[in-house]
């Protein structure tokens, strides 16, 4: 891979240290209805979705840089809190380690990746060991509804990914988080006009709520179509873990992902909600009542 460019976006929406490197590229995200200038790229800029951010999240980042960014061979996405840990012996085991800013502005250099030896189509997170599938997952995050219209609207723009879908959605406990990735470019594209089709057709359906994080309906669909699409076009992956810098204090981050860790590993089922695809009977019937134009 020698010689190719690859750019990571770090989304943040706050001032915050970014690594001095050609690989990160600092994105202001939402910045077209921010009252602050962080004095670095902004998502607002040539074709953009940046005013949808409080829905969108860093999707807002993501839509920029695919319809912006050119001449780069791989695109990424981490956030100004968590990056991509690159090395081949990282910290432990874990999803995601916490580390204070200033151990990471003292260490970053040596969480890059090594582009002459990456040989993979997709980067993704290390996964969260649940002990549920990716709708009783997401159900903490999003409504039954709003999950039912993504599902039919997945199958009725994709037909074809009927079969990844169900395994995805109702088989895995494989839950990659935060819409970090890194990819080759070819698939990005194809996976950004898969993603914002979709989430441009479901945005036509859904009540969007009031509240600050439920509103970010549309950042955790990603979190669910990004893992639906690596599996569909079974792209070569390799998962990396995360580091996590908080300054607020170690301990009160490892409560967090302690308390995380055992959420994730109770066993649930939310009655067919969690069991039954979007075309079995009863879901069909309740979506179709109250969206007839998605059947059309």
């Amino acid at each position: 891979m020698e010689n190719h460019k690859v750019k990571i976006l770090v989304c943040c929406h706050k001032e915050a240290y970014v690594p001095n490197d050609d690989i990160y590229l600092p994105i202001h995200v939402g910045k077209a209805i921010s009252k602050k200038d962080l004095g670095f790229q902004g998502d607002d800029e040539g074709d953009n979705i940046s005013y949808k951010n409080p829905h969108y999240c860093e999707l807002t980042a993501l839509y920029w840089a695919w319809k912006n960014l050119r001449n780069v061979d791989y695109i990424g996405l981490c956030h100004y809190r968590r990056y991509f840990d690159f090395r081949t012996k990282p910290f432990v085991k874990k999803e995601a380690v916490v580390v204070s800013e200033e151990w990471f502005r003292m260490h970053s250099k040596s969480l890059l990746l090594n582009v002459d030896t990456f040989n993979f189509d997709v980067v993704l997170p290390m996964s969260i060991p649940f002990r549920m599938n990716i709708l009783e997952r997401h159900a903490l995050n999003l409504n039954f509804m709003d999950m039912a219209v993504m599902e039919k609207v997945v199958l009725k723009l994709y037909p074809e990914y009927r079969k990844s879908l169900e395994y995805v959605f109702y088989h895995s406990s494989d839950v990659p988080q935060r819409n970090m990735f890194l990819m080759k470019k070819e698939y990005f594209d194809r996976y950004c006009e898969f993603l914002f089709n979709i989430l441009f057709e479901v945005e036509k359906y859904v009540k969007l709520s009031p509240y600050a994080y439920y509103r970010r309906v549309f950042g955790f669909m990603g979190e669910m179509l990004l893992p639906l699409f690596c599996y569909h076009n079974k792209l070569k992956t390799q998962r990396r873990y995360i580091v996590y810098i908080d300054n607020n204090g170690k301990n009160k981050s490892d409560m967090f992902y302690t308390v995380k860790y055992i959420l994730s590993n109770i066993s649930f089922k939310l009655n067919e909600l969690s069991t039954k695809p979007i075309y079995s009977v009863w879901k069909k019937d309740l979506l179709e009542s109250e969206f007839p134009d998605l059947f059309k």
